[in-house]
């Protein structure tokens, strides 16, 4: 009889454990980035977590709410914008621009959500589309371009002297130390959102929020309130997204309606990131942007490189697809993901999921306490419960099934 998997109980020692170990592993990956990577590796993981945050706002509307929206990008360059203004045109500190950044991508975001009121399925995404293509038209457009600079856009807006902050007493002006605070408030920003996506998902609020995924009509006439809990999921996302568009633009120093997340370019980069982690898991999108950042870098490079520079994966890049005019990253991303498609439909937390059932097996705790042992002769229901992330509380799990399914 094989001993796996290891059958833990939910809230016994072994599984804080368990959970203390993940929290320890990712703690030391967030710290090992700006202590002993280069200024290269520092902003790209910054890139990597300000996509997190834009895919996990996604994620909770179209993830766990099923609402499809392709116009999150125009989210993400109003937040850019917002700040970029204020800091421009107004003088305001830079810090100060996040907060109004948040607050107005909120106000966007719930009027942006009245047509999910109405429409659904491809219609919806249609108008979402729209939202998406008209953002870069508008800021180009000559009747607001004293407020947008127009195609030239706004430079000049990022941080000139670093706050002294008591953590970080030796940061002050140079580029290295710019890369690493804005890492930091990158850091900050994922970590907040996360929690914000976390409580809202394990909150009635986000149990209403699957039931509208899972059958619309149902939901209504069970008793949830369609248009609050749209309008106001939909907001926190946008507000999400607006948030991470401004720490964007700060730290790239420039907010132009031509950079490639304030297009519809970005809103199918989010989509992607949030497929390629795990849709409908709070830790998919993080995954996600992480191995897409690491792909796209290390392709470009690749593509890139040449004569001595060459290493083995630019000869390999050069060997299948030598016959490409440009850089190779973006076919070799669409590859990973049609493969994705096929050995991990779910993503990578769903892959590892699947792997990691057949290791450890966390035997969620029964509705309304007790304990979770099977009495002696009970039949073992064949249904499993796999946690969504080491910190789930269990059997509320709303992501999708470990044996299946649609999310």
């Amino acid at each position: 009889m094989s001993a796996f998997p290891l059958r833990i109980e939910h809230g016994s020692p072994p599984h804080w454990v368990i959970r203390a170990l993940w929290a320890a592993g990712t703690i030391a990956f967030v710290l090992y980035i700006p202590t002993k990577t280069e200024t290269s590796t520092i902003l790209d993981m910054t890139l990597a977590f300000q996509l997190a945050v834009a895919a996990l706002s996604l994620n909770l509307v179209m993830g766990y709410g099923g609402i499809v929206s392709l116009g999150h990008s125009a989210f993400f360059g109003l937040g850019g914008y917002t700040s970029a203004v204020l800091i421009d045109k107004y003088g305001w500190s830079q810090g100060w621009t996040v907060y109004v950044s948040v607050l107005l991508g909120f106000a966007v975001g719930c009027v942006v959500s009245l047509p999910a009121l109405r429409l659904r399925g491809v219609y919806l995404a249609l108008v979402t589309l729209g939202v998406a293509v008209l953002f870069p038209t508008l800021i180009v457009w000559r009747k607001l371009a004293w407020l947008t600079q127009g195609a030239r856009g706004i430079n000049s807006i990022a941080y000139k002297d670093i706050p002294n902050w008591p953590l970080f007493p030796e940061l002050r002006k140079n580029a290295d130390d710019r890369a690493v605070f804005m890492y930091w408030l990158t850091v900050i920003a994922l970590v907040l959102s996360y929690l914000v996506c976390r409580g809202i998902v394990k909150s009635r609020v986000g149990r209403s929020l699957v039931a509208i995924r899972d059958n619309h009509t149902a939901a209504a006439v069970m008793g949830v309130n369609l248009a609050r809990t749209t309008t106001l999921v939909f907001g926190v996302s946008a507000a999400m997204c607006a948030l991470v568009g401004s720490l964007f633009a700060i730290g790239g120093n420039l907010a132009s309606p031509g950079l490639r997340n304030f297009t519809l370019i970005g809103s199918i980069t989010f989509v992607l990131v949030m497929v390629l982690g795990g849709a409908a898991t709070l830790w998919g999108p993080i995954v996600g942007a992480i191995v897409y950042v690491y792909l796209e870098t290390t392709t470009r490079e690749a593509g890139a490189a040449s004569g001595a520079d060459k290493g083995a994966l630019a000869n390999v890049t050069d060997w299948l697809f030598g016959w490409l005019t440009g850089s190779p990253a973006s076919l070799i991303l669409a590859i990973v993901l049609l493969i994705m498609m096929f050995v991990a439909p779910f993503g990578i937390v769903g892959l590892l999921r699947r792997l990691a059932a057949h290791v450890v097996h966390i035997v969620p705790a029964p509705p309304g306490g007790g304990s979770s042992v099977q009495p002696a002769g009970a039949t073992e229901p064949d249904v499993e419960f796999v946690p969504a992330d080491p910190f789930d509380p269990g059997p509320s799990n709303t992501g999708p099934s470990i044996t299946g399914g649609d999310p």
